[in-house]
């Protein structure tokens, strides 16, 4: 991080993702530094990317597929509504929790995938 661009970049993202509290948007606990590096400490959810979900279960009932794209707008709505946008949305970026007739969706935010408007 020695680039001052770079390193104000990262602060101010950092800053933003502090801010968010979501039902479906990864929490940040904690970050750490060390040398060029930034460690960011995030929230632990059982489950795995939506990319991964949809290639092993397939075709999504209507109810299962409304219920995913639920959560993601819930998620978007939190966000745009404080003027910060992702950036990066897409399945890889999306953590899927999958008990029967109940689906939770986490947007993973992070500071490469974000700007504020």
């Amino acid at each position: 991080m020695e680039n001052p661009r770079n390193v104000t970049c990262i602060l101010r993202e950092i800053a933003i993702l502090r801010r968010m509290t979501h039902a479906n948007i990864i929490r940040l606990h904690a970050v750490y530094e060390s040398g060029l590096y930034v460690h960011l400490v995030l929230e632990y959810v059982k489950g795995g990317e939506l990319l991964s979900h949809l290639r092993d279960k397939g075709v999504y009932s209507e109810k299962d597929a409304s219920l995913v794209i639920k959560c993601v707008l819930e998620a978007l709505e939190y966000c745009h509504s404080r003027k910060i946008v992702h950036r990066d949305l897409k399945p890889e970026n999306l953590i899927i929790t999958y008990v029967p007739d109940v689906i939770s969706l986490f947007i993973i935010v992070t500071p490469a995938k974000i700007a504020a408007t």
